[in-house]
């Protein structure tokens, strides 16, 4: 007597019941297809690493360079007549021009470069065409799913390991191409993106080819293909910028949840399905060593935390600047290293939602500087409202071994407002470093270096100034003038970097031009109206002093402007003014780091055959 079971299913799906050896016939499909596919996969494996090449190569030889420039002093130019020896250096303006200040706007949000663009792009072009082409079977039917589904997911398994390389901090891809890991970010957002639609498409043809036998739903392996797809779609929405940042936070724990859930399943499924699993499992080794040395810099950098010695010392003290900025600063042995504009993550367990987390913030001293060590503290601890801790208070012995960090730090919500709760009652947190982080600007071999922050941006453009300064008055340099730009809310928020840059200023060798300008978009107030010495002396107050109590405001290299900064003046006169290259740092809001680029946005391509100078332009995210 016949199963149910058997006859339904011999209704529903003819010939099932035979077995699954005496019902199959040859297809003639299935070597070219495999082979196509493995090809494909690979093409698309070395146009990425060939890529990846070409531009480690731009990199390194500018470097080195960058490097001969600074140790000679280049002659000075004027503008002539137009000389085909500078067509490079026009031809490279007119690329940087082009490709990285040319920005095009996507709804309200978002604004991506031309080189972004192209990226994206070339990128979203070549894995699915590579998909897609030559998928005529045999027979003659064109765009046949065996074909394209299975070489859709022979590329998306290779692009996996490279997905997660680019999310990285510590990874080989920003090492040679000296791209900053937070640079790279936006690169591995728009690959898992175009990964998630490309899984979908692989997914999708494999259910147009029927899953039944053995690629019935309830094989594993299938399970974990539809499952590392759902992860993947779901965590690409929620990395959405609105999203993202509404709870940046909670955004970090569903981010490390679901990338653990999608490579695992991932692995899985192509090893149960097609055994390509071997392109896969590279993506936990990147995983792996990014974490490894990440916990290697954090007890090396750390270690009296976890030893409990010395641990009150290396505690983070935050003092409360202003109702929106925080100052922590924190102190670590000299072993620890940094170029300046770096960047370190801190993690206060104390003020921290979940275990282990950790924030960016950048570094605004410089360890480069011992002298200035105990000048760039910020605020003098004599007029702060609360009395240094001991373990502040250094000996000569401890301050030979131990460097001060300094961080500027812009109230928003989430982390940096549970800190300014917590500062209020206490002032001492325990803090775990790990880092640095990002790769700064190699300011070497240009005449004009223009430096441009917007609030905490200070903390980017301040110590890139300290630096150029203190190598400047130690060796000649091409450098010869320095215009440095900051523009705040309150004229107050000065007092911030005086007692860094005042000391600086002094030490600026004669061969160089500094020039400080303070834009303060906010009101400046006189002394009270109810002061009749208002109408005589209409100093400006600023939290209850006057203009001559900061000293930086009385110096005669910086000037005072109301309203925002006018950058694309400023540009055109410097460019008019150099006769040598240009180099343009800006840390800041979305809206001043459009601006900045707007104004250098022309390829001048003809004014530096004449002897122009070349200008790059270096962009730091606050």
């Amino acid at each position: 007597m016949a199963s149910p079971t058997l006859d339904l299913l011999a209704r529903l799906v003819p010939n099932a019941t035979t077995p699954l050896y005496s019902r199959q016939t040859p297809d003639p499909d299935r070597i070219p297809r495999i082979a196509q596919a493995a090809a494909y996969r690979d093409r698309t494996y070395y146009c990425i690493a060939a890529f990846v090449g070409i531009v480690s190569i731009f990199n390194w030889t500018s470097w080195l360079l960058q490097g001969r420039l600074s140790s000679s002093r280049k002659e000075p130019r004027s503008r002539g007549a137009v000389s085909l020896k500078r067509l490079p250096a026009a031809l490279m303006n007119a690329f940087r021009a082009l490709a990285f200040r040319q920005t095009l706007r996507i709804g309200s949000l978002y604004t991506i470069n031309v080189s972004e663009f192209a990226l994206t792009a070339g990128y979203i072009t070549l894995v699915f065409t590579l998909s897609m082409m030559n998928s005529t079977n045999l027979e003659g039917v064109a765009y046949d799913a065996k074909y394209w589904a299975n070489t859709a997911g022979s590329i998306a398994s290779t692009q996996l390991s490279f997905m997660v390389a680019l999310g990285m901090k510590n990874n080989i891809i920003s090492f040679l191409t000296g791209i900053s890991f937070d640079k790279l970010n936006d690169l591995h957002r728009m690959t898992a993106r175009v990964l998630c639609v490309l899984i979908w498409v692989h997914a999708g043809g494999r259910a147009k080819l029927g899953l039944i036998d053995a690629n019935s739903p309830s094989h594993a392996w299938l399970q974990c293909g539809l499952l590392a797809a759902s992860s993947l779609t779901v965590l690409s929405i929620v990395s959405l910028r609105p999203i993202r940042e509404r709870n940046y936070e909670l955004f970090l724990l569903i981010h490390f949840l679901l990338a653990f859930i999608i490579l695992l399943a991932a692995y899985f499924h192509t090893e149960g399905g097609s055994e390509l699993g071997q392109y896969v499992w590279p993506a936990f080794v990147v995983w792996g060593t990014d974490r490894v040395l990440r916990g290697v810099r954090i007890v090396v950098f750390n270690f009296g935390n976890f030893i409990r010695k010395g641990a009150a010392e290396l505690n983070a003290h935050v003092d409360i600047i202003s109702p929106r900025f925080l100052r922590i600063r924190l102190q670590r042995p000299t072993h620890l290293r940094w170029a300046p504009g770096q960047s370190v993550y801190l993690t206060l367990p104390s003020v921290s939602t979940f275990p282990l987390e950790a924030h960016p913030f950048t570094i605004s001293t410089v360890h480069s500087v011992p002298e200035m060590d105990e000048e760039v503290l910020g605020i003098d601890e004599k007029e702060s409202n609360s009395s240094p801790p001991s373990s502040l208070v250094r000996s000569q012995e401890s301050s030979s071994r131990m460097k001060q960090l300094v961080f500027l730090v812009r109230v928003r919500s989430g982390f940096s407002q549970r800190l300014l709760q917590a500062a209020e009652s206490d002032k001492s947190f325990t803090a775990f470093l790990d880092g640095p982080y990002s790769s700064p600007p190699l300011l070497r071999g240009f005449e004009t270096v223009i430096l441009i922050a917007g609030g905490s941006g200070v903390a980017f453009t301040l110590p890139l100034l300290l630096d150029l300064v203190h190598r400047s008055a130690k060796n000649p340099s091409s450098i010869q003038r320095i215009v440095f730009v900051w523009a705040i809310r309150d004229i107050g928020h000065v007092e911030w970097i005086s007692d860094a840059l005042v000391p600086v200023m002094r030490k600026v060798p004669a061969s160089i031009s500094l020039e400080v300008r303070l834009a303060v978009t906010g009101v400046i107030e006189s002394q009270s109206r109810d002061d009749d010495s208002a109408k005589e002396d209409p100093e400006i107050k600023i939290v209850g002093k006057t203009k001559t109590d900061i000293q930086l405001l009385g110096m005669p290299r910086v000037h005072i402007q109301r309203g925002r900064p006018d950058v694309k003046l400023l540009m055109q006169e410097e460019i008019n003014r150099a006769a040598g290259d240009i180099s343009v740092n800006v840390c800041g809001s979305h809206g001043l780091a459009s601006t900045v680029r707007s104004s250098l946005s022309s390829p001048r391509f003809l004014d530096v055959l004449k002897g122009g100078p070349s200008v790059t332009l270096h962009v730091e995210s606050a």
